[in-house]
């Protein structure tokens, strides 16, 4: 599949969207599409065992701007996944196939590098950077190297053309430049690259906690704004998701609830179950406010609750215990 970024086939993102599917899936990911939505955050959400992938596809990847990295790395962060861009080129030009790119630390790959890691087992081994492209060194190997050959560091820097230090930095794990590995390679006649493990793009998590959210909701009107600002009061932190499946999240201690708003319960007859899909893919329980009174308790087994319900709780036990008893009928 080296040629897939290629393929004249791929003129249209809904064609991406049903390759990227396709690599998913045949790799074991179970996956749903969100595209049917009010979704820009990300197209696919999908698990295979412990591991989630949000994933966004973009036929230019600099459409993606700073705003939806922020809300997608603080979604995959409450859900315990992983943000992904698929691409095609950049004003740059191409993307290329085995190279990990990155807007806003979130990883970009082409549906070749994906299929390749997913499908064949072979990652890729670099990394786009400001200032060129880089790769993973096994330091302590290198270290080995060099003192098994008696060389000592400034012999080794004039050898890679390059500094003192940055061998030291080298042999603590920093990422070399392309050309200089290839030297260091060369002389050793040794392979010293590592993979790139899980598109890893720095030394810390790259995901939002809730502490950081702290959302201002003035520009939110009417029920979703009474809804946030309730939440809040109880003792919940909220993330609204403006170009999100779904229309927040809502998190206190470890209740994570994905959370959709509606005027009745209508607004989700043709959704209830794709909604459903989501919350079972994300492995997080889910809640539907309404702003109109129901006497029905849940939809497609998330649990409805109404303005009326939502202002009469006082603490985070009222919501979560009528929630789960609710979540409980819907299984019976």
């Amino acid at each position: 599949m080296r040629l897939l970024a290629r393929n004249p086939e791929l003129s249209r993102r809904e064609e991406i969207i049903r390759l990227v599917s396709e690599i998913l899936a045949k790799s074991g990911f179970y996956l749903m599409d969100c595209t049917g939505f009010r979704s820009m955050t990300f197209d696919l959400i999908g698990r295979r065992d412990r591991e989630l992938l949000l994933v966004k596809i973009l036929r230019n990847v600099d459409g993606f701007n700073r705003e939806t990295a922020l809300e997608m790395k603080r979604i995959a962060g409450a859900l315990e996944g992983k943000p992904l861009i698929v691409g095609l080129h950049s004003g740059a030009g191409s993307l290329e196939d085995g190279i990990v790119y990155s807007r806003f630390d979130v990883p970009i790959v082409t549906p070749s590098t994906l299929s390749d890691e997913l499908l064949e087992g072979v990652p890729p081994f670099i990394l786009a950077e400001p200032g060129g492209l880089y790769v993973r060194i096994d330091g302590s190997m290198l270290r080995r190297m060099r003192e098994e050959m008696n060389l000592s560091l400034g012999a080794l820097a004039d050898i890679a053309g390059v500094s003192r230090r940055a061998i030291q930095m080298y042999e603590s794990g920093m990422k070399a430049v392309v050309d200089v590995a290839q030297r260091l390679e060369e002389f050793f006649n040794q392979p010293f690259v590592l993979p790139l493990e899980d598109w890893d793009l720095k030394d810390t998590d790259v995901r939002e906690g809730t502490e950081r959210w702290r959302p201002e909701f003035d520009e939110f009107q009417g029920f979703e704004s009474e809804v946030y600002r309730l939440l809040t009061e109880l003792g919940y932190s909220v993330l609204p998701t403006r170009r999100s499946a779904f229309n927040a999240i809502t998190v206190h201690k470890n209740d994570v609830l994905i959370t959709w708003l509606g005027q009745e319960l209508a607004d989700f007859r043709l959704s209830a179950e794709a909604l459903h899909n989501i919350t079972k893919i994300a492995e997080k329980e889910a809640v539907i406010f309404l702003q109109s009174n129901t006497e029905k308790e849940t939809a497609a087994g998330i649990p409805v609750i109404d303005r009326e319900e939502l202002l009469s709780m006082h603490f985070p036990d009222d919501l979560s215990a009528v929630a789960d008893k609710r979540r409980q009928r819907g299984k019976d």
